[in-house]
């Protein structure tokens, strides 16, 4: 009764807009008298608005246009309504006419590039981009979005150069700091590790992420020789989901020495994360250097990729017989086991891992979120894996997430969503966490406390994680859920 209350006085609400905004818009332009068509088109503009009709809005718009052709601001009003609309071609154009009046608003130059972007006019959107870029005193929120057009249009130099102007504008930004040091990391360390230093030192994700990236610079610069330390400094982009930037750095390296294996490998990897073809240039990297351990591990990430484990398995296993103090080698080995559906071959892989370092907390993690998905004896094997690497790294937000991911598999709500909490305390943006705690409230019932954590996890830089809070978002809250 009281929803259907409501919906009934919203009905009432919208009816007095729609005949009142009419009135207002006769107030704003005193001309009298006022023709009834001109009169009628302005009350079905307003109507199309209130009900949020863009595709008769931009119509009647265009319509009132003729009658005041010298409100040059309307262009993009009406640009707007026709992107809203749909139609994409004509929100362009409309745009490009707002600008050629110069009455376009930062909102709506960048939308004009965003719009040509969707267009495939990528040299246009470039320019429009650079127009931006370079307007005076340019509002904060446009530099993320510039710098994402810049680099899908493969235009690094000016995605560097935006990102150099938002940490500029805003010096105390960290965001703004971290991606002015991530663009600067491969091509000028000395400048990266003096922006990064500071920034290492606070709390919270961006300076965990900072002190990893730093302490690679810091690597890298040991070695004077600079193909090699794009590759060290790539590596890490890619460790931290930068793989775009990774591509970049990987490209320089092996254009500087151009028999580089390792770069050609690491290529490969970069690009296959990025959804591209990376069996081209890996086939490069094993002609040049077919026992480096980088090819071979590429080798065999990229078999598993294929779907080919078992392919994948006759590299790992060279590895791992080539290092077996290194516990990470039967990680590996495990997985492809797990692929190819030799479970139990698999766990045993995963204990021979913690048996090899034992003091390894990332071992234990994967131990014990192996066990948990594939339903092994939580008693005997999942459990006490994540006990271990609580004990080992309990600060660390990995293990605290695994403990809450381990209860949550094994339905134990309560628990895991104290382990969750607990994570997001230590590391408030650890992606992880924020999917699993938003699964563990779906669980439990409580839908609505789901959303925000999911949200969040949904910006993550990991596709999968994501991808996964994308959907569960399309699910559970359909009206509100970010598009992948």
């Amino acid at each position: 009764m009281l929803k259907s209350s409501v919906q009934s006085l919203k009905r009432q609400v919208l009816l007095a807009v729609m005949i009142i905004l009419p009135l207002v818009f006769l107030t704003v332009f005193p001309i009298s008298p006022r023709p009834f068509r001109e009169l009628e088109i302005i009350t079905r503009l307003y109507q199309a608005e209130a009900l949020n009709n863009h595709a008769k809005a931009a119509t009647h718009l265009r319509l009132l246009m003729e009658f005041y052709p010298e409100r040059a601001e309307w262009w993009e009003r009406l640009a707007f309504h026709e992107l809203k609309a749909g139609n994409l071609t004509q929100a362009a154009a409309d745009f490009q006419r707002a600008w050629e009046l110069d009455a376009i608003s930062e909102k709506g130059l960048f939308a004009l590039i965003e719009t040509l972007f969707q267009l495939g006019d990528t040299n246009r959107a470039v320019d429009y981009g650079l127009i931006l870029l370079e307007k005076d005193n340019l509002s904060p929120d446009y530099f993320s979005g510039l710098m994402e057009v810049f680099q899908k249009a493969n235009r690094w130099d000016l995605a560097s150069q935006t990102a150099q102007r938002w940490a500029a504008s805003q010096p105390q930004n960290p965001e703004a700091v971290w991606m002015a040091a991530v663009f600067l990391s491969y091509q000028n360390p000395e400048e990266a590790i003096r922006r990064l230093t500071p920034l290492s030192a606070g709390r919270g994700s961006l300076a965990r992420q900072a002190a990893r990236l730093l302490g690679a610079l810091e690597t890298a610069q040991e070695n004077p020789d600079p193909a090699y330390q794009r590759v060290v400094i790539g590596q890490r982009l890619g460790e931290l989901e930068y793989w775009e930037i990774a591509e970049q750095a990987f490209l320089e390296a092996v254009d500087l020495f151009p028999d580089y294996a390792e770069g050609w490998a690491l290529l490969a990897e970069a690009r296959q994360n990025l959804g591209k073809d990376g069996y081209p240039v890996l086939r490069r990297a094993f002609e040049l250097n077919p026992v480096s351990d980088i090819v071979q591990t590429a080798l065999a990430l990229y078999w598993r990729r294929q779907d080919q484990p078992m392919v994948a398995l006759s590299y790992l296993r060279a590895l791992a017989e080539k290092y077996p103090d290194q516990g990470r080698w039967q990680v590996e080995i495990g997985a492809a086991l797990a692929q190819s559906g030799d479970l139990v071959e698999a766990l045993h892989a995963y204990r021979r891992a913690v048996e090899i370092e034992p003091g390894n907390a990332d071992l234990w993690r994967a131990l014990a979120v192996f066990s948990a998905l594939n339903g092994f004896d939580p008693q005997a094997y999942t459990l006490p894996a994540a006990q271990r690497a609580l004990d080992l790294d309990g600060g660390n937000p990995a293990s605290l997430d695994t403990a809450g991911f381990v209860y949550l598999q094994l339905g134990e709500w309560k628990e895991a969503e104290q382990f969750l909490q607990q994570a997001l305390k230590v590391d408030e943006s650890y992606a992880p966490a924020l999917l699993h705690l938003g699964q563990v409230y779906l669980e439990m019932g409580r839908t609505s406390q789901a959303f925000q954590p999911l949200k969040k996890a949904a910006k993550s830089r990991d596709e999968v994680i994501a991808l996964t809070a994308q959907r569960l978002l399309q699910r559970y809250f359909p009206d509100e859920a970010i598009q992948p």
